[in-house]
Formats: structure tokens, C-alpha cells, sequence
């Protein structure tokens, strides 16, 4: 098969022996795969490890087949796998599986465990999902990052809202997507790009700002909120939960968090989406005074994947929008210079047999 290979700094196609699924697993055929900010940031992170690597020893270097946002059809269902799916179905599928030793392990992400940017991949059946009929193979491709959105709005339990999102790449406007699905608003979306704002408006935000001009902390009268006092401050008779703001995390950026402590109003649920594999600090105090909910998002749970297929089946033309260009296989590295430096970039599928 042909397969996207990331090796040190080099990301190549190559032809490889075809995949062989396990008692449990389905053998499966990428029709589209995203590329995510987790595959630039794993680029980043193997380019890094190649840069300390001796010129020798560079052909030892672990080798990936990124993609772990993908549609799939059901091409073979080995002995002892026990599925209600059967072969040429189309599915989608959480990129997560177990190694031999039981450790979880990332479809994609790992070594071991090849993802969407290949001609044929292997996936759990068990986490497997029918594509229902009228979702296309690419927009079926989006499952895995509505899935993502849609779980960090259900963790967003304390208040319905206002909504506030900081970022507007994709984890940002699909949360956007999810809480307007939910019919939670008001929404307001922070980002830097002119475009992605954009994308947001169009995905339902209420309100969208630059933050380099407009500080997104400081517009909740536009959103009708009116912040609770401290606890110390409210009325004495004041019984329950006070109502604050859901503030979304969605940049992964050092310092965003601190950021919010300090600046959010009392009561507000703070939920980091955005992933920040760096060092971060903050100020107990801070949110502590504010008495601050901070949560952290990760993944999603195996029904809200099923959820998400039902979105992107109510709300297709919404999600459509995500979609900003669809790739062969043979331009995988570009697609991947593409969206690291183009803001205008959302959603890139790569088409493994194209």
C-alpha cells in the first residue's frame, strides 16, 4: 500500500506491506483524512527529536503514518472479530486501540499503529461507527473534531451559557458548532485571523473580535451578562450554584489560562480544550477569589462520536464549511506546510487514493 511516512524531518510517500488486522479490529480503506494540529505539533516534536539525532543514526528514528481523522470503508473482518458491521460498510472510528501490553494507545499518533493517510488502516471494531446514508465520505471525515467540540460543550455543565470561545481554529468552531446545535448562546469568539472569524460568524457566533484590538474579556455587557458578586458579597439569602460564563480554552497557547484567571468574573467554568504540551503557569489566587470551575478537555467519550454523526447529519452544510480544501496522498507534505501557514486553512482532507 501507499502510505504518508513522517520520519525526522522528512514527511515522503512510500509503498508499504499492507496492514494485518488482529482478532477484534477491522481492516479498513481511508476515503478522507484530516490533518489536525496535533499532526503539525507531532511534526514539530519528530523534526526536533532528528535535529539530536546523529547523522547515522537517523534511519532509526520511529517512522508514522499520521491521520486520525478519517471515513473509512470496511474492507476485511478478520476471524474473531465479533461486529455487526460488515464489509464495504462505511464507517468512522475513534483513533484509539490498545497495544499488545494493554497500553492506550492513539491511531495515528503512534508508531505501532498506522493512521488515515495511508491506502488501507487497521481500527477497533468495537469503536467503530456505521457513517449513516446522506453523509458524504468527506464530511464523514469531520466526526472525529466535531466529536472533540461537542464533548468539551458537554463538559460545559455548570451554566448554559453566555459562551465564550478564545481561538478559532478548528477545535474553536466546533464548539461553536456544538453549542449552537445544542441551542446554547450567546456565543462570542475570539482569534487573531480574519478569516477564521469569519468561519465562526458563519458557524453561529454571536459576537466575533479580534483580540489583538478588542479585548474579549472585556465584552460581557454585550452578551447581556451581568457577573454575579464574589461569594462573600452575595445577597444573604442567596442559595445555590451562582450563574457565570463558560469560557473555551481553545488555542493551547502558554499563558491563555493565566490569562483567563485573571481576567474571567467570578463563577465562571473555565474548559481548556486547546492542547499545550508546554510548561504553563498561573495564579491559584486568582481563581480562587473568582472561586473558577477549571476543566480540562480531552478527546471525547465513545457515544458523543455517535452524537456527532447525528450533528453533521443535521447540521451538513454548517460543517461543510469547515472544509477548505481537498488534497491527493502525493501532497500530503504541502497540505501540511499549508495549514501551518495559512490561517485561512481550516479543515485540509487528504484523499489517500487520488
Amino acid at each position: 500500500m501507499r502510505a504518508a511516512i513522517l520520519q525526522g524531518t522528512s514527511l515522503s510517500i512510500r509503498t508499504l506491506a499492507d496492514p494485518v488486522p488482529a482478532a477484534g479490529q477491522l481492516l479498513v480503506r481511508p476515503l478522507f483524512t484530516g490533518i489536525c494540529g496535533s499532526d503539525l505539533s507531532q511534526r514539530k516534536q519528530m523534526a526536533l527529536l532528528a535535529e539530536q539525532t546523529p547523522p547515522a543514526d537517523q534511519h532509526i528514528l520511529p517512522a508514522i503514518i499520521p491521520g486520525h481523522e478519517f471515513s473509512a470503508e470496511v474492507v476485511d473482518i478478520p476471524s474473531g472479530t465479533n461486529t455487526p458491521l460488515k464489509r464495504g460498510d462505511l464507517i468512522s472510528a475513534l483513533p484509539f486501540t490498545h497495544d499488545h501490553d494493554g497500553t492506550p494507545a492513539a491511531i495515528g499518533l503512534s508508531r505501532d499503529h498506522g493512521g488515515g493517510l495511508a491506502e488501507l488502516a487497521c481500527v477497533d471494531a468495537v469503536r467503530s461507527f456505521r457513517i449513516p446514508d446522506g453523509i458524504a465520505p468527506d464530511l464523514a471525515a469531520l466526526t472525529e473534531p466535531l466529536s472533540v467540540g461537542l464533548h468539551a460543550a458537554n463538559l460545559a455543565s455548570r451554566n448554559q451559557g453566555p459562551n465564550i470561545i478564545i481561538g478559532c481554529g478548528p477545535v474553536g468552531l466546533s464548539v461553536i458548532l456544538a453549542l449552537r446545535a445544542q441551542g446554547r448562546g450567546p456565543i462570542l469568539a475570539a482569534d487573531f485571523s480574519a478569516e477564521r472569524r469569519k468561519a465562526a460568524a458563519d458557524l453561529g457566533a454571536d459576537i466575533v473580535l479580534d483580540p489583538a484590538t478588542d479585548s474579549p474579556y472585556e465584552r460581557w455587557s454585550d452578551l447581556g451578562f451581568t457577573p454575579h458578586a464574589m461569594s462573600p458579597l452575595l445577597a444573604r439569602d442567596f442559595l445555590g450554584l451562582p450563574s457565570g460564563l463558560n469560557i473555551f480554552e481553545c488555542t493551547g497557547a502558554p499563558g491563555v489560562i493565566d490569562q483567563i484567571t485573571k481576567t474571567a468574573p467570578p463563577h465562571t467554568h473555565v474548559i481548556v480544550v486547546g492542547v499545550c504540551p508546554h510548561e504553563d503557569t498561573l495564579t491559584p489566587y486568582e481563581g480562587i477569589v473568582r472561586e473558577l470551575t477549571l476543566e480540562f478537555s480531552f478527546a471525547y467519550r465513545p457515544h458523543e462520536f455517535g452524537e456527532a454523526l447525528g450533528l453533521l447529519q443535521s447540521h451538513s452544510e454548517l460543517a461543510a464549511r469547515l472544509i477548505t480544501s481537498r488534497q491527493p496522498l502525493a501532497s500530503t507534505e504541502a497540505a501540511f506546510d499549508s495549514l501551518a501557514a495559512n490561517p485561512h486553512e481550516i479543515k485540509i482532507l487528504i484523499d489517500p487514493h487520488a
